[in-house]
């Protein structure tokens, strides 16, 4: 795994500030900690109001820290041990109070006098009525933290608890994730872009419990999706049925057949939003049933042959934007150019991965693969045997850099 593309064990800390906000701050923890960084919770006595402390205990498994002198024997010293400890502080939700406190050097309760002692990279994720996200006394506040080298990031505009519209959301997940990998110079190469991936084989069924299918695991486009969502992009991830634990940050769509791949795959591509990246890693089979038994089929009835037709040619039937770039994938035996290339050209992508299955080592099942890349000017790539994850990572950064 290439560790400038991970918060892997990463010490986080996270001050939350009273808004209405704080139970999204539920959500950035759990992420956080599905990413394997290590979490602790600072809160003010306002966002305890909102949430309580035993629901960040449990979310980070740490303690919950609220008040600045504890009955310890260390009273008064614990948060400027952790403020030296920690990798990066992040604010979230972080009030109009808070902002204006930090920035001008108020230090009256835990947080604002943690972050006066702290100077790792801090991280600002505001959240309030709209009229004190525009208030001078803030626009000030958030100008001089900006200019102290802390990152302020800006509210979204919407429908606010004041049941108000205006800017003073809290940022989207996926933005703060990008965010704090930002704070730890993380190069986010899809940020602002959507990546849809298919991943694992189909179920074509011939009765209940009989379907013709292929090995894939899946772990090809699972990598993929990780990969894409670590460079910042906005990943949609449709599979087949695989045994692969779902990825956090990612909206994974459940499919079987290769029917339910392509309406989930129209779906996307209709949904209004510019897909700039369409990874076909899906093992989709060419053939289904012509008819289905509604009933298991009794051994004695059974056929020896099955009548099947062609299954859909999902690149075939689908439409996208012309600006979206279509990377198919293909499976042989045995290195083939001529029909690596014939793909291309019949599938009208831009580029086609194609990986050699060998046993144990590269294609279905393995950990590890290979990749031969063409694009449209028959322009050759080799990706050497390598794990899948950083298979995928080196995928992305090429498709993303070959004009």
């Amino acid at each position: 795994m290439n560790k400038l593309n991970t918060i892997r064990n990463k010490k986080i800390l996270i001050c939350v500030t009273g808004s209405i906000a704080v139970y999204k701050t539920c959500e950035l923890v759990r992420q956080l900690r599905k990413e394997d960084a290590i979490v602790q919770v600072m809160m003010t006595k306002s966002a305890l109001e909102f949430v309580g402390k035993a629901t960040f205990a449990a979310l980070t498994n740490n303690e919950v820290l609220t008040d600045i002198f504890p009955n310890t024997p260390k009273a008064g010293l614990e948060h400027i041990e952790l403020a030296m400890d920690v990798d990066a502080i992040i604010v979230c939700p972080a009030t109009a109070n808070n902002l204006c406190k930090v920035a001008n050097g108020i230090a009256d309760d835990l947080i604002s006098t943690t972050l006066s002692v702290c100077e790792q990279p801090t991280l600002f994720v505001p959240a309030m009525n709209f009229r004190m996200w525009r208030n001078e006394g803030t626009i000030n506040a958030v100008k001089l933290l900006r200019e102290s080298g802390k990152m302020v990031m800006n509210p979204e505009s919407g429908q606010l608890a004041s049941l108000h519209k205006g800017i003073g959301r809290l940022p989207e997940i996926l933005s703060i994730m990008n965010g704090i990998r930002n704070l730890f110079n993380i190069p986010l190469p899809l940020k602002g872009k959507k990546v849809l991936i298919t991943a694992g084989p189909t179920r074509e069924w011939i009765d209940p419990v009989r379907y013709i299918s292929n090995r894939s695991s899946g772990k090809m486009g699972f990598a993929l999706a990780k990969s894409a969502r670590d460079k910042g992009a906005e990943v949609v991830l449709i599979s087949g049925p695989v045994s692969l634990n779902q990825i956090s940050g990612i909206h994974t769509i459940p499919v079987e057949t290769s029917d339910e791949m392509l309406n989930a795959i129209q779906i996307q591509l209709e949904a209004g939003s510019k897909i700039d990246y369409l990874f076909m890693c899906s093992a989709v089979s060419d053939y289904k049933l012509k008819n289905i038994s509604l009933h298991k089929i009794k051994r004695k009835d059974l056929q020896p042959s099955l009548e099947i037709i062609p299954a859909p040619d999902i690149l075939k039937s689908i439409s996208t934007g012309k600006d979206t770039k279509i990377i198919a994938f293909a499976l042989e035996t045995e290195y083939n150019k001529v029909e690596a290339l014939r793909k291309l050209k019949d599938k009208k992508a831009d580029f086609i991965a194609m990986n050699i299955t060998q046993k144990g080592i590269s294609g279905f099942d393995s950990e590890t693969n290979e990749l031969f890349i063409f694009n449209k000017a028959e322009k050759i790539k080799k990706l050497e045997l390598n794990h899948k994850s950083r298979i995928a990572s080196q995928l992305i950064d090429y498709v993303i850099s070959d004009n």
